[in-house]
Formats: C-alpha cells, sequence, structure tokens
C-alpha cells in the first residue's frame, strides 16, 4: 500500500509540479489550495505526511497547524513546512514540525524529506 501525502500550497503551479513529482516517485497524493481544503481533503482519506506551505489565504499554515493539533486522529502526522522565510524555523519548531524546506523549491528535496520520513513508497 502506497504512502499518502497531502501537498498543501496556494501556488497552483507548485502544487501540480509536487504532485507529479511525488506520484512519479510512488506516493499517493492528495493536493489543496489552503487549510480549509486541506481538512476537506484528510476526511477523504488520512494523510501519512504533510507539506505545508505558510502563507495562504483563508486559513495560513501556522492557524492549520494550531487546528490539526486539536484533532486527536490528525496530531501524529508530519508536517514539513514550505516557507519563503528562513526565520520561521524557531517557530514551527515549537509546535513539532519535523522540518521545513525553503522556497523555491527544489524537487528532490521535496522528495529526498518524503523518503527519509516516510521510507520508500
Amino acid at each position: 500500500m502506497s504512502k499518502s501525502i497531502l501537498v498543501i500550497d496556494d501556488e497552483p503551479v507548485v502544487v501540480e509540479i509536487s504532485k507529479r513529482k511525488l506520484e512519479e516517485t510512488g506516493f499517493e497524493v492528495q493536493v489543496a489550495h489552503n487549510g480549509n481544503e486541506a481538512f476537506s481533503a484528510l476526511k477523504k482519506k488520512k494523510a501519512d505526511l504533510i507539506f505545508l506551505d505558510v502563507q495562504m489565504p483563508d486559513m495560513n499554515g501556522y492557524t492549520f497547524i494550531m487546528e490539526k493539533d486539536r484533532i486527536p486522529e490528525y496530531v501524529n502526522i508530519p508536517i514539513v513546512v514550505l516557507t519563503a522565510y528562513n526565520e520561521t524555523e524557531p517557530l514551527f519548531k515549537r509546535h513539532g514540525i519535523k522540518a521545513y524546506l525553503l522556497k523555491p523549491l527544489k524537487l528532490q528535496d521535496l522528495v529526498n524529506k518524503a523518503v527519509e520520513i516516510l521510507g520508500r513508497p
């Protein structure tokens, strides 16, 4: 059974190329463009890993983390934060974030981080 990843980012290009690259590697991928869509996706299929953008409309990444951690079945889903802002690392580390990747993303870094956390699909 393939490991499932949820990619949450408001930039359609980032979502599409990330999805394609992760699927080529063998992961099952769901996508969302904001935190609200992400919760809808998680209700359909619980993810094994979440890649989360910080700056998004409707519900930003930080708010998503706080809301996710209030739902017992989602608490242990690891999150990798995607951000253009290097200085946000300490803030997210306080909330148990596995790692963060700086934007612009290098697709191989995305795949490497997924494999590091979930193992080979």
